[in-house]
């Protein structure tokens, strides 16, 4: 009962409710193939049904989470060949886009650019803890939004929206099992120095070893999970 009342009173619009079970998905306390209805989602944030479907309609779009009859949906699973999947796009779209992105970048962009690589690392210096993990996913979909704006490529934005929140999730679960940390603050030192120069080439190299990082501790991770008979893959717990 309390735990309802605490998300009833967080939870005062549609955009509350679409914000706080996205960031329960990021950070796996929804866990991968788990179940939800509208009406038991309705009833556990004491709202409405209409901001209960508007979010959930949203994270489907999101790729989060995948409609199983008109009103019940699951958590999409995570599994080895989906994040493969994902990460072989990602090695392709993420290095292109931030290199265009940071060399097309006006004054103003690259300015956010730099103060957004300060706070992550900040945020990586201390220990990650679930706000850390929510906060530094929060400050890496800032970054790569402006890049992919500032890139004024509408098919690499359109592309990009469509891999984001999964790529997130992602990100998430390695950071919640603590790996990659250290590459991902030399990331972050590192790219302020190209974007100061505007090095296109070096933001490739710089985005191709993150995700790499990514992409072998993701695959480290999965594979030491506990697979349930649909290929669900449950999440690490710190």
């Amino acid at each position: 009962m309390a735990d309802r009342r605490v998300l009833a009173t967080e939870a005062q619009s549609p955009e509350d409710v679409y914000r706080m079970l996205r960031t329960r998905i990021m950070t796996g306390e929804l866990v991968p193939g788990q179940p939800l209805t509208e009406r038991a989602s309705a009833v556990r944030f004491g709202l409405g049904l209409p901001p209960v479907r508007d979010a959930l309609t949203r994270l489907v779009g999101d790729g989060l989470i995948q409609a199983v009859s008109p009103h019940a949906y699951r958590i999409t699973p995570l599994t080895l060949k989906s994040v493969n999947d994902l990460l072989a796009v990602w090695e392709l779209l993420g290095p292109e886009m931030a290199a265009l992105g940071t060399s097309r970048a006006d004054p103003e962009q690259a300015a956010q650019l730099r103060q957004l690589m300060v706070d992550g690392n900040a945020v990586l210096a201390s220990p990650l803890d679930r706000d850390g993990v929510v906060r530094f996913i929060d400050i890496t979909e800032q970054t790569f939004d402006l890049v992919a704006n500032a890139s004024r490529n509408d098919r690499i934005i359109e592309v990009y929206r469509s891999l984001s929140c999964e790529m997130w999730r992602v990100l998430a679960l390695i950071l919640i099992s603590a790996d990659c940390v250290d590459t991902f603050m030399a990331a972050g030192v590192a790219w302020r120095s190209v974007i100061d120069r505007r090095d296109a080439l070096g933001v490739t190299r710089l985005t191709r070893h993150a995700t790499a990082a990514t992409r072998a501790s993701a695959v480290r991770l999965l594979t030491d999970r506990t697979k349930s008979g649909d290929g669900v893959v449950l999440p690490l717990r710190r």
